[in-house]
């Protein structure tokens, strides 16, 4: 790319930091807005300093200052690393800015996210919705989907590990897992998602029950267990530091702005599954 992608950054949090401080070294793009919460601790400093870095000549902007900071700095992608809530406010004034949206933001609820994607279709920007962006995790959710496909009768079971300050159980990550094990056996997810366990209850074969674990520093392991009278087949993922998530992010930056609005996973992004561009019927959502 000859001229730099124009990116703003939203969320500089763990996950935040962890990506502001690798987009910085990124040749093809130009981080040209960063913002965290309004009246926060992080607010009017230079990024540098946050990340203890040599000054970047970049000053986090609250999120009151959104809309303005936006037609501003007039960045093509927005990233957001937020919470719910705040992703939903935020990426609302995105939108309407024109820029793409990729949201690493997790712990939506189906409202939460069919209205980005009526937000997305509606302003006629690209959405990606990304509860993980890890390579590793997204060859891991294709691959238990391939295996729930060839292993019928196998029970499921799906443990998730994170650090102490998550928030949402289970993770955005494991309920996507699930989701890709229940397309591959057919079953229906809302029906047979158990949350860990408890009672006087046997499980039984059309359920996939997730565990979330939390404590210290971990930064995310992801394991799925197939298991038959007879066999146990384990896989899992485990990220080292969240260095792993710039790695497929750029790759998602540069497909988002070298395609056509539309509503993206991941998994289409990495060649994983088909490419399917998903653009409905215009509805105000304003």
């Amino acid at each position: 790319m000859s001229i730099p992608v124009r990116v703003a950054l939203i969320g500089l949090g763990r996950m935040g930091q962890a990506v502001a401080r690798n987009l910085l070294q990124v040749p093809f793009l130009r981080l040209v807005l960063a913002v965290s919460s309004q009246g926060g601790a992080k607010t009017g400093k230079d990024l540098g300093e946050i990340l203890n870095l040599p000054p970047s000549g970049l000053v986090v902007r609250g999120c009151n200052e959104l809309a303005h900071s936006l037609i501003e700095t007039r960045p093509e992608i927005v990233i957001d690393f937020t919470t719910p809530e705040s992703a939903l406010r935020n990426l609302k004034i995105a939108a309407k800015s024109g820029a793409h949206l990729i949201v690493g933001t997790t712990g939506f609820t189906r409202f939460q996210t069919e209205t980005l994607r009526s937000l997305a279709q509606y302003h006629k920007v690209s959405l990606v919705m990304a509860p993980n962006l890890s390579i590793g995790i997204n060859i891991l959710m294709d691959a238990a989907n391939k295996l729930a496909r060839v292993l019928p009768g196998f029970d499921v079971e799906i443990v998730e590990e994170h650090h102490r300050y998550k928030k949402d159980a289970p993770s955005g990550t494991a309920i996507r897992l699930a989701q890709s094990v229940a397309e591959g056996m057919g079953i229906n997810l809302e029906k047979g998602l158990v949350f860990g366990r408890h009672g006087n209850k046997s499980r039984n074969n059309r359920e996939i029950a997730i565990h979330a674990l939390r404590g210290g520093g971990t930064v995310g392991v992801h394991k799925i267990v197939f298991v038959s009278d007879n066999e146990r087949i384990e896989i899992k993922h485990k990220s080292l530091n969240r260095s792993a998530f710039t790695d497929c992010l750029l790759k998602v930056i540069e497909y988002v702005h070298a395609h056509a609005p539309g509503i993206y996973t991941v998994e289409e992004i990495l060649g994983l599954r088909p490419a399917v561009r998903i653009h409905a019927a215009e509805e105000d959502v304003s």
